[in-house]
């Protein structure tokens, strides 16, 4: 055999070990992210408990049904995210001219005819999205932290509601608007006056309005008001407006005349057997959004008008026409206390799961109110005896206090001297049985929550010494042993877990929760077994202590300490609330400290100074980000937004699109890799898409300023600006995230080969051709004498990490499309961030210290924050869903949100293998180069598992905490979407699409 066929014979042997290790690193992350899966699922199955919903339908007890002869129609209009404020005179400098002051129609009734309107401050509960609210404003039951989850995948309602029950009575149900009633209420809507529309899409202001207003008018004349017995209308333009634009904007004063007019038009229409209700679902906070449990999220109005019934209102309270604090002082409701009150005026059943109390002055008098509290109290007994949920200790106690009401009302329920007492007799049972139930939908599955803490703990302890205490290249012959063990001891965990449900049937368990607990135990001993068999515990912990001893210099001790200080913010919440300002410092403290190293240095002085410059940039780039953030509720008083779309954050997009590539292609030029793919990919496709980027952005600002508004405002209406988006940013996100990958996967390296007369050339020399050792042994360029023609290999120093940051150019260009302004400039900085931290890693030699991976972390974390994302629910930017279709459309607009709120951890997760890759020619050991990378992988796995593990525990500890469901509950969430986002992108994104096509390629190509 000649040598040629020699060395190609090894290379093929080489290619074929390097594709069975990748294989086996692959299978073994897939199993811890199932490991870990299961963690979350126990956690937040036992944390986010959800009520129990009984099937019954409610009858007429026996106090009977309510007359309801002063009605024969009801008009019910909801205005999505009503805030009360916006509804009452505002005096003075709290006077907001875009929003206050523009729906005077329903406080002017009020004051003018006291008897026939009713304004009240109308309270929801938290959750405040619109699914929820909308079965708590039909049913009366309150809902779980976990049904916000569903808000964008409503089911139809299966427990009791006034809508069923009116169908029941053969009542015909006309509706119009938000279609969330489509999918809780179709059965019982007539179908011939059903006119649901489209209600996610957040920029589309006018639609779902003008449709509601273009059948609901018909349908309130006298020749087809007998088509109808209650009709409903859901106008959704003012919650638009906030999502879109927040409430300091025109367009929401022009909403608020716009429902005010529409309000005018129907008192006009209806005669007086109709009675007119008028109610928000919710508010909205100072941004807009909503979801969270500020006053301003909690706050709607509701109002009820009649032209002939007299409503009971206390004329001398002077509090019902207080126009100061912004309706600090008005009288307020809670949203279930409509369903009792809309069912008895309708002369039917209280629903069978509702919590709610009649509204006091909607009844024209005590006797009425006296009989609708007594017909509610019943049913609420009657939830209470049909639950065995609701049955305690306490139940006692209930049924002695239930019998002493119901035997005063035989006894003085006709006597009006009594009603009073009778009245407040009711009030306190059903005060002090409503916090009884929200004290038990409180409680926690603390045996699910304990597993889920201790799967989760399993995983931290295999990640941890699969990652840093087992030898690299050991753990890659390791990799099938693990496989074949784990897959053998799942199946028996599996087997056994059934067998123990079917012989012992454990109460309150489920077959489910059995095979997980299974599955997860047989991961766990599978992995645990080869370690055990090959080495030993005490082998494992001198490994332990000899990796303390070896590698715990200052820089992993600064890491280490960065860990810590970042798990142990979940120990407070005012810690919680500054996790961005946390960050911010961890990364400016980082930058410094490599000034500090790269001056200090033993490196040649050129070496020292552009090192000193990298670090220089990377603290002026953490500390720009640093400014750009979104405040929490919790911050407002010390923290001022800043994130916010104007003239100047377009401009300097546009800028950003020529700096950028501009900047990568010096980074490049360092290390003379701008050559083949480079130019077209930083020069070309980069700069194309980011200009596309920013025309796209700039076209969504000249449609919401408002001097475009009030001067081409008919060119805007023609609706080309909307269709030019919507090209702009399907041709980006397809470019980005296919045709862009695509030729990555199939294209070029960033490597020239140069041509000179008088130059010298590369040729590789390799001193050992196994890849069984400790130690990577990198290949050097070996200068040969002189010869005409010479050839020089350009880029061959960086050949893996300029080949592989083409990739992430990719990933980039797609954030970029779906983040605002402010956010993508955010994202650009993040780019100079990464490079500068790749070329200092490489003069400070921290490739392989633990620091490295942390504050590539860390940096996701920053940009998590600078593009304008909290751990809250109302920082979600669901708008941006519909930025490449107008509809709900699986996958487009969920990749949307996902890419928005996720994007910089996306980047962070492709990017992670660049610390390894970074400024090294091709390798005569890719197996060991693989398992480095695998090293970094699951060290960022680690990093996050740690906070997340540290997330839950401290979520579980403070479950009783005041601030349990607005910072806690909220961050555990964030912490497990991101486990989930780390492990699906990790093992799926970077070690299987990206990493093995850039080793195996270089591999192939250098014959290394």
């Amino acid at each position: 055999m000649s040598l040629k066929q020699q060395q190609q014979a090894r290379s093929r042997l080489r290619q074929q070990r390097l594709r069975i290790a990748f294989f086996g690193y692959l299978i073994v992350l897939v199993f811890f992210a199932v490991l870990q899966f299961i963690g979350v699922y126990f956690f937040s199955k036992g944390f986010l408990l959800t009520r129990q919903v009984l099937p019954n339908v409610a009858e007429c007890g026996d106090a009977g049904c309510f007359p309801a002869s002063q009605f024969d129609k009801t008009v019910l209009l909801v205005i999505d995210a009503l805030r009360f404020d916006f509804v009452i005179p505002v005096e003075g400098s709290e006077a907001d001219p875009y929003y206050h002051n523009n729906f005077p129609v329903l406080y002017d009734l009020m004051k003018n005819q006291p008897d026939n309107a009713i304004l009240l401050k109308f309270l929801a509960d938290p959750p405040t999205t619109t699914l929820q609210r909308l079965k708590g404003l039909t049913t009366g039951s309150l809902p779980t932290f976990i049904d916000a989850g569903s808000n964008f995948d409503g089911d139809a309602i299966d427990e009791d509601n006034w809508l069923l029950q009116l169908h029941k009575r053969n009542k015909s149900i006309a509706f119009m608007g938000d279609d969330t009633w489509k999918a809780l209420f179709s059965h019982y809507i007539n179908p011939d006056l059903h006119f649901p529309y489209d209600s996610l899409n957040v920029g589309d202001l006018h639609t779902v309005d003008n449709g509601v207003i273009e059948h609901l008018f018909p349908l309130l004349n006298k020749s087809r008001s007998k088509e109808w017995d209650v009709l409903i209308g859901h106008f959704l333009g003012v919650d638009h407006v906030g999502h879109r634009h927040g409430p300091h904007h025109h367009a929401m004063k022009d909403k608020l005349h716009q429902m005010n007019q529409v309000i005018e038009d129907v008192i006009s229409k209806i005669d007086d057997k109709t009675l007119l209700i008028v109610m928000g679902d919710h508010g909205m906070d100072p941004t807009g959004n909503h979801g969270g449990d500020s006053a301003e999220e909690l706050e709607s109005a509701i109002f009820f008008y009649s032209k002939n019934r007299k409503f009971h209102i206390n004329k001398h309270d002077a509090s019902a026409y207080d126009t100061s604090n912004c309706g600090q002082n008005y009288r307020a409701v809670d949203q279930i206390d409509l369903v009792p009150t809309i069912s008895l005026l309708l002369g039917m059943p209280v629903p069978h799961n509702n919590l709610g109390f009649p509204i006091d002055e909607v009844f024209g008098n005590n006797k009425d109110l006296s009989l609708a509290s007594h017909i509610t109290i019943e049913q609420i007994n009657n939830l209470r005896l049909a639950s065995s949920e609701l049955k305690s200790e306490q139940n006692e106690k209930f049924t002695e206090k239930y019998e002493f009401i119901s035997e005063h009302y035989s006894k003085y329920g006709k006597n009006k001297k009594y009603f009073a007492d009778l009245i407040a007799e009711a009030k306190s049972f059903h005060a002090e049985f409503l916090e009884h139930c929200k004290g038990l939908w409180a409680r926690f599955d603390l045996i699910l929550i304990g597993l889920g803490i201790s799967v989760m703990l399993l995983s931290l302890s295999f990640v941890l010494t699969y990652s840093r205490s087992i030898p690299s290249v050991r753990v890659s012959t390791m990799s099938f042993e693990f496989i074949g063990s784990i897959i053998a001891m799942t199946l028996l965990g599996i087997v056994s877990s059934i067998s123990i449900f079917i012989v012992l049937r454990p109460s309150g368990v489920t077959l489910r929760t059995c095979l997980l607990l299974g599955c997860a135990i047989g991961i766990s001993i599978g992995f645990w077994a080869p370690i055990m068999d090959r080495f030993s515990l005490v082998w494992l912990w001198h490994q332990i202590n000899d990796f303390f001893h070896y590698n715990l210099n200052v820089w992993s001790a600064m890491g280490l300490i960065m860990v810590l200080f970042h798990s142990m913010i979940f120990a407070s919440n005012s810690y919680v609330i500054w996790e961005d300002k946390l960050v911010n410092f961890f990364l400016s403290t980082f930058g410094f400290c490599c000034l500090g190293g790269c001056l200090k240095s033993s490196k040649p002085s050129n070496q020292r100074y552009l090192g000193a410059m990298h670090a220089a940039t990377f603290i002026l780039m953490s500390r720009l980000v640093s400014t750009i953030n979104l405040c929490r509720e919790e911050q407002r008083e010390h923290c001022t937004p800043t994130f916010k779309t104007s003239w100047w954050t377009v401009l300097v997009l546009h800028l950003c699109s020529y700096l950028l590539p501009s900047t990568i292609k010096s980074f490049y030029k360092l290390s003379s890799s701008y050559h083949s793919a480079g130019p077209l990919w930083i020069g070309t496709g980069m700069k194309f898409l980011m200009i596309m980027n920013a025309s796209y952005w700039t076209i969504e600002y000249i449609e919401n300023n408002d001097y475009f508004q009030l001067n081409a405002k008919s060119f805007l209406d023609l609706g080309l600006t909307e269709s030019l988006k919507l090209g702009i940013a399907r041709i980006v996100l397809f470019i980005a995230l296919i045709l862009a990958n695509f030729s990555w996967s199939r294209g070029p390296l960033c490597v020239k080969i140069e041509l000179s007369e008088n130059s010298q050339g590369v040729q590789v020399e390799s001193s050992s051709d196994s890849s069984d050792e400790n130690e990577p042994e990198m290949a050097s360029p070996v200068p040969r004498q002189p010869r005409s023609p010479a050839a020089t290999i350009l880029g061959y120093g960086n050949v893996y990490g300029s080949s592989y940051f083409l990739l992430v150019i990719n990933v980039i260009c797609a954030v970029l499309l779906v983040t605002k302004p402010l956010g993508a400039i955010s994202l650009s900085m993040m780019v100079v961030q990464l490079l500068s931290l790749l070329e200092i890693y490489d003069i400070l030699g921290l490739q392989r210290n633990l620091v490295a991976v942390i504050i590539f972390c860390l940096l996701g974390y920053q940009h998590f924050f600078s593009t304008g994302h909290q751990a809250t629910i109302p920082s979600i930017q669901w708008e941006i869903g519909f930025m490449t279709t107008q509809t709900i459309s699986f996958p487009f607009t969920h990749l949307n949100i996902l890419l928005n709120t996720f994007g910089s951890f996306f980047i962070i997760c492709i990017a992670v293998p660049l610390i390894t890759l970074w400024r090294i020619p091709p390798s005569t050991k890719p197996i060991t180069l693989l398992s480095q990378i695998v090293t970094n992988v699951t060290t960022l796995l680690t990093y996050q598992t740690v906070i997340s593990i540290m997330s839950f525990i401290f979520a579980a500890h403070f479950r009783r905490h005041l601030m349990v469901w607005k910072i806690f509950a909220p961050r555990f969430m964030l912490s497990a979407l991101l486990l989930i986002v780390f492990n699906v992108t990790l093992t799926f994104g970077t070690m299987w699409f990206a990493t093995s096509r850039v080793l195996t390629q270089v591999n192939r190509i250098f014959g290394k």
